[in-house]
């Protein structure tokens, strides 16, 4: 709400729109102010982060530097054998990826979207997502959810659709906009966090499988879906050869159409029998025109 609209709330109005004491406010403005960020009030004691600063201590807080990435690097060669050390570095190289958000959070409709989303869960009210793009549908629609969680780092609204009576995840990013209805949300006792797997995909119910991958489905994998960076990692005594061990949706919505448009990439799908079944059965019913 600072960087949004910023020099518009003072102390006690925060407070007031949380529900909360002035002097959490303050204390909050004090966290914020020992971490480095960059917060201001005008002569009215009404507050604002300055973003340019501020966006440079998420940078700071963030990002390894070339130097320092390097010590890292020669100190997990030292420690670790090579293929342990790759693990670890490439999941370093995923958490260096989060300055990308920077971008996301400080942008005034993602941020209208979170704000929003945040005062109907506080609230316990549906909201209509209006103009969703979805993907499975390939179509825009309006969507009556009650939303329940926020993964931002992942660009991800968890709620219960009341169309679907199911948990469904909605892309933030998909969302035209937000209406908070009048309607109390009367389903909290099935909400909960359903897993999410690399491919973004929502089911309680995973599977396990372990993929062999040429360096050209490596780099396939981890530029479209960023979460697999830290499930995948070199082959033992192979050159550009890499594996993907880690839990996917029970159906293998994401994994099995990338394995289809990626398979000259595949080297070997050691597991599990179910998926080489289904993508064979799937490949049998392909018609030629």
């Amino acid at each position: 709400m600072l960087i949004e609209q910023p020099g518009r709330y003072t102390k006690n109005e925060l407070a007031k729109i949380y529900g909360r004491n002035p002097d959490t406010i303050k204390r909050d403005f004090e966290d914020l102010r020992n971490a480095g960020f960059h917060l201001k009030h005008d002569s009215n004691y009404r507050y604002f982060l300055i973003p340019e600063k501020t966006t440079a201590k998420v940078n700071e807080l963030s990002v390894l530097t070339g130097a320092e990435f390097k010590k890292v690097r020669e100190a997990l060669g030292i420690a670790l054998s090579e293929s342990e050390a790759s693990k670890i570095i490439d999941k370093i190289q995923n958490f260096n990826t989060i300055p990308r958000l920077g971008n996301t959070i400080f942008n005034k409709p993602y941020l209208h979207k979170v704000q929003l989303l945040s005062t109907a869960m506080e609230m316990q009210r549906i909201v209509i997502l209006h103009d969703y793009k979805s993907t499975n549908s390939n179509r825009h629609r309006d969507r009556a959810v009650e939303p329940f969680h926020l993964a931002t780092e992942n660009d991800m609204l968890h709620a219960y659709d009341l169309g679907r009576d199911q948990i469904r995840h909605f892309r933030l990013g998909r969302i035209g906009r937000i209406e908070i209805t009048e309607e109390p949300a009367i389903h909290q006792s099935k909400h909960h966090v359903v897993a999410t797997d690399i491919f973004n995909i929502a089911e309680d119910r995973q599977e396990s499988v372990h993929i062999r991958l040429h360096l050209g489905g490596y780099n396939e994998l981890l530029e479209r879906y960023p979460l697999s960076r830290a499930y995948l990692y070199p082959a033992a005594n192979e050159d550009n050869i890499y594996e993907l061990v880690c839990k996917v949706n029970y159906q293998f919505y994401g994994l099995q159409n990338f394995l289809l448009g990626n398979s000259h990439f595949v080297q070997e799908i050691l597991g599990p029998e179910r998926l080489r079944k289904q993508l064979r059965e799937y490949v049998r019913k392909i018609k030629i025109f």
